[in-house]
């Protein structure tokens, strides 16, 4: 299933800049472009919840590999249908997309409690953020080669595979679904526990901490549009020469520091098991932070490299804390949170992006760039002081009771 993750991470990555290309190459206008990706958000933020019920109802590979076969099909008709027509294809990509990612990762991280035992959740989400970072990495170096050397339409062709594959890699995991995880037990008690809960009941079911993760994480995402939203017009002032030599550099960096994070976090539990989550979480999503505002201060390309690799190693190791705190909640509460988690971020980003987008046509990008991090710096802080108080006062409680 990793495996199947980091292929169709490589599709992702080679359409986010394969098709933000086509499309303004299509229209030659950015507004278009901007509408194109706020399309594809829209549709990630509005999927979140349904592919949460989803996930409850349904065998989650099977879920998958829909949205895999979704995301393929618009790809070739995109490139089979006549000329006058692929502007609404294009969006209707864009909807595919953008929910198709969703429901996929939603999916995913619902599924992969009932394939691993608790002790190595841990190690199991290190080994998906790191082949998600390889796919990641060949997806942003490949899209220019591609599009560049052999055209849009074998791009997306190409494109197009890359999910076809990942469908096959899942239909192996498919067939070894554990019964637990079809929709005749744990999905009918997920769905009426969902019904039970209401909206807005699910948080309150689940631990506090659990609910000031998905916060800060939504945060996060917003100061995490600041940076990919600022990072051509930062390339642009400080390498007007060669600004896209300048973004890979940055971008490759983060990716191979996420990579270096699922590398790490992988061995560590396996040699202790799974750990605390909630304490290095909120340290890592700190120091990200801090990071990528240094990496836009005009730091020379021999720090900026090991700033911005820091800044992958930290993300990547707050979302594999993330990820496997959410996974050992209850069974049944679990599809309806990672769904809530997925809209809740995907939310963040596209609030940040619009925001971000609109600060950067009068500043420039460090001061918007320090907002949006000092935003989620601040959040972050803000939970770990709590959480370390918390703790404190729950492990000095025996004692003052004690005779």
């Amino acid at each position: 299933m990793a495996t199947a993750h980091a292929v169709s991470t490589f599709g992702s990555f080679l359409n986010l800049v394969a098709l933000g290309l086509f499309v303004l190459h299509l229209t030659g206008s950015t507004v278009q472009t901007g509408v194109f990706m706020a399309v594809r958000l829209a549709a990630g933020f509005l999927t979140g919840p349904v592919a949460g019920r989803l996930a409850a109802r349904h065998r989650r590979p099977y879920l998958m590999i829909g949205a895999d076969l979704l995301s393929a099909g618009m790809l070739v008709l995109l490139v089979t249908v006549p000329a006058g027509a692929r502007t609404p294809v294009l969006y209707g990509l864009a909807v595919a997309l953008g929910a198709g990612q969703t429901n996929r990762g939603v999916a995913m991280r619902t599924h992969l409690p009932t394939m691993v035992d608790a002790d190595r959740l841990t190690r199991a989400n290190g080994l998906v953020v790191t082949l998600r970072s390889v796919g990641m990495l060949l997806g942003f170096a490949s899209a220019g080669v591609l599009v560049g050397w052999l055209g849009y339409h074998v791009a997306f062709l190409v494109d197009a595979a890359t999910y076809l594959l990942s469908a096959l890699l899942l239909l192996p995991v498919a067939r070894r679904a554990r019964a637990a995880d079809r929709p005749a037990t744990a999905g009918r008690t997920a769905a009426a526990a969902g019904r039970a809960l209401g909206r807005f009941g699910l948080l309150r079911a689940v631990a506090p901490v659990v609910s000031a993760m998905i916060a800060v994480r939504a945060v996060d995402a917003l100061g995490s549009a600041s940076h990919n939203i600022g990072l051509p017009v930062y390339a642009t002032l400080v390498r007007p020469d060669s600004p896209a030599t300048f973004a890979a550099t940055f971008t490759t960096a983060w990716a191979a520091g996420s990579l270096l994070a699922g590398r790490w976090a992988a061995r560590r539990a396996k040699r202790g098991g799974r750990g605390l989550t909630e304490l290095p979480f909120g340290v890592a999503t700190c120091l990200m932070s801090v990071c990528f505002v240094l990496a836009f201060t005009g730091l020379p390309v021999w720090l900026l490299v090991p700033v911005t690799l820091a800044a992958g190693a930290a993300d990547g190791y707050a979302e594999i804390s993330y990820t496997t705190r959410l996974q050992a909640v209850d069974a049944d509460l679990r599809p309806r949170l990672f769904g809530f988690a997925s809209a809740a971020q995907n939310a963040g980003f596209g609030v940040g992006m619009i925001v971000c987008a609109a600060l950067l046509d009068r500043f420039p990008p460090l001061p918007v760039v320090g907002a949006a991090h000092g935003l989620a710096l601040a959040v972050a802080l803000v939970f770990l002081v709590a959480h370390v108080r918390l703790r404190t006062a729950a492990s000095r409680q025996p004692a003052e009771v004690a005779p």
